[in-house]
C-alpha cells in the first residue's frame, strides 16, 4: 500500500498509508493532511488514487504545487516524488508494481511529459537467500474499443495494456486501466472531464461495460468485450 510520509527540518512528524480514493491536504483542520505552515493554502492540494497509482492534483491553491521543484497542476506520482509544502516535504512511497506496470506507467508519465520511474526493489532480509519471484495466476478481460468518431476515427484499439491513454495531452486527457476486475476509464486532465454514455465521469474511475461509448477531447469510442 502506498505511504505518505510528512517531515519538516528532516524529522518525520507525520506517516499514513493511502487508504482512501482521495487525500486533501492544506492548512485548514478538516483536511487528511493538515500542514500549519502560512505558505500553505487552506485547500492546498489533492491525491487522487487510479488503480494501484496516484495522481498529485493542485487546488488552484495560488502559491502552486511543487514536486521535486518543478510546478504541477496535475502529476502522476512515483515512488520516492516529494511533494513541497512551505517548510514542510510530503514524500510518496509506493514500490509496490509489478515490471509490466512500471512499464505502462512509464509510457503514461512521457505521454503527460513526466519523467520515466525506477521503483526501488523489495529487499529481503537480512541472512535470508533471495526467493525466485512469482507470477500470479490473474485473468485479465479482454477488449477493444472502435473509434467511432475523431482523428482515427475507423480504427480499433486492443486494451491488451495495464493503461491505455486517451485523448490528447495537455488538452483533454483521460485512462482506461485493465484491472482483473474489467476495465476503468478515469481522468487524467483538462477542464472537461471525460463522459461516458453522455454522461460526465467527474473525478472517480468508473467501471466499463460493453456498448459503453467514451467520449474524450473530440473522440468518441465504443467499448467492445470478448
Amino acid at each position: 500500500m502506498a505511504k505518505l510520509v510528512l517531515s519538516s527540518g528532516g524529522v518525520v512528524v507525520h506517516q499514513s498509508f493511502i487508504d482512501k480514493e482521495r487525500v486533501d491536504i492544506g492548512r485548514e483542520a478538516d483536511n487528511a493532511f493538515v500542514v500549519d505552515d502560512p505558505a500553505v493554502a487552506p485547500k492546498h492540494a489533492s491525491i487522487v488514487a487510479i488503480g494501484n497509482d496516484h495522481i498529485v492534483e493542485d487546488r488552484q491553491s495560488g502559491v502552486g504545487t511543487f514536486v521535486n521543484g518543478t510546478r504541477v497542476s496535475r502529476h502522476i506520482l512515483q515512488h520516492g516524488d516529494v511533494i513541497q509544502l512551505g517548510s514542510f516535504h510530503l514524500r510518496y512511497l509506493n514500490p509496490r508494481a509489478s515490471a509490466e506496470v512500471d512499464f505502462e506507467r512509464t509510457m503514461l508519465i512521457t505521454g503527460l511529459q513526466g519523467v520515466s520511474e525506477n521503483d526501488l526493489p523489495r529487499s529481503e532480509p537480512a541472512g535470508e537467500t533471495p526467493r525466485p519471484l512469482r507470477r500470479p495466476s490473474v485473468r485479465f478481460p479482454v477488449g477493444r474499443v472502435r473509434v467511432a468518431a475523431g482523428l482515427g476515427a475507423g480504427e480499433v484499439i486492443v486494451l491488451d495494456r495495464v493503461i491505455t491513454t486517451v485523448g490528447r495531452a495537455g488538452d483533454e486527457l483521460a485512462v482506461i486501466t485493465r484491472r482483473p476486475r474489467g476495465f476503468f476509464l478515469t481522468h487524467v486532465e483538462g477542464r472537461r472531464h471525460a463522459r461516458v454514455n453522455g454522461q460526465s465521469i467527474g473525478l472517480e474511475a468508473r467501471p466499463l461495460h460493453q456498448g459503453d461509448v467514451i467520449e474524450v477531447a473530440d473522440a468518441k469510442l465504443e467499448l467492445v468485450l470478448d
